[in-house]
């Protein structure tokens, strides 16, 4: 005790410390019910994936390198090399399917591939995470994060919960203007840690959050201006487009803003892949 009376100044920084350590990487919460550690598809405690894509929308030899690309992610492996097995290999379709049925996947962020004549193909995953030890570390705080956001919307019905997401994606993070190509905005991470990113980013940080508060939901891949990435939400038994980046890119007082859940805003949103997913609504939500 004679320490903590000689060192005052110390001992409220070790107590303050103490207090945001506790609170954002060790008070117990309530896990993702729906995870299942046994499962096949089981990448960890954020998300649990069904693969719905991989199961129903990809040929075998996509699903071959879909599987590589995903444990070379969970590894941290940088490259993987194969023999091709098809004539045309469709690189940006196995892409598009793992991000929408791994938003969890934090270390996945974009690609980059070779092809020689010899049928070699040699595919890059550009790192969207920082260090493992440093990416583990921190997913006690997304869940800590998650929980908090669980707490604040478990009275609410479905369109609360779906306008609180929105609103929050609006509140606490920021698109990144400065890196927008950058590996690291791909991911959920920076959304949760970084409080930034950008549409791939946003989209499924969101696809995370819906799934542990109970809204069905999907990640989309498609274009607007440009490639771009959002969210369908399902509400009253319809599915809807949702684009949280509208929220952390574009100031209410912009004639440009909308909040994120007006069809008739998004007419111009063409979906890569449509047979992925179900009937979206032209009106507004009611």
């Amino acid at each position: 005790m004679k320490f903590f009376k000689d060192n005052k100044i110390l001992t409220i920084i070790l107590l303050i410390l103490s207090f945001y350590l506790y609170n954002n990487y060790f008070i117990l919460i309530e896990p993702n019910s729906k995870v299942d550690k046994n499962s096949r598809t089981y990448i960890n405690d954020l998300y649990a994936s069904d693969e719905r894509i991989y199961n129903n929308y990809l040929e075998t030899s996509e699903q071959i390198i879909y599987k590589k690309l995903v444990s070379a992610s969970q590894n941290h492996i940088p490259t993987i090399y194969f023999k091709s097995i098809t004539d045309e290999l469709d690189v940006k379709k196995i892409y598009d399917a793992i991000i929408v049925d791994h938003p969890e996947l934090l270390n996945f962020g974009s690609l980059r591939y070779k092809y020689s004549t010899a049928g070699d193909y040699e595919i890059t995953i550009n790192s969207a995470t920082p260090l493992r030890l440093l990416t583990a570390f921190n997913m006690s705080r997304i869940q800590r994060i998650i929980h908090k956001i669980k707490e604040d919307t478990k009275d609410l019905n479905d369109y609360g919960k779906i306008k609180y997401v929105y609103n929050w994606i609006g509140k606490k993070t920021k698109y990144d203007k400065t890196f927008t190509y950058m590996s690291k905005n791909q991911s959920a991470y920076n959304v949760f840690i970084n409080k930034n990113a950008v549409c791939a980013g946003f989209a499924k940080a969101c696809q995370i959050i819906f799934q542990n508060i109970g809204i069905e939901s999907y990640g989309v891949s498609g274009h607007t201006t440009g490639p771009h990435m959002w969210n369908i939400v399902k509400y009253k038994g319809k599915y809807y487009f949702f684009d949280s980046t509208v929220a952390a890119s574009i100031s209410e007082t912009s004639e440009y803003y909308y909040d994120g859940l007006k069809q008739t805003a998004m007419k111009e949103y063409m979906m890569d892949n449509p047979e992925w997913y179900p009937e979206i609504e032209t009106t507004n939500m009611e």
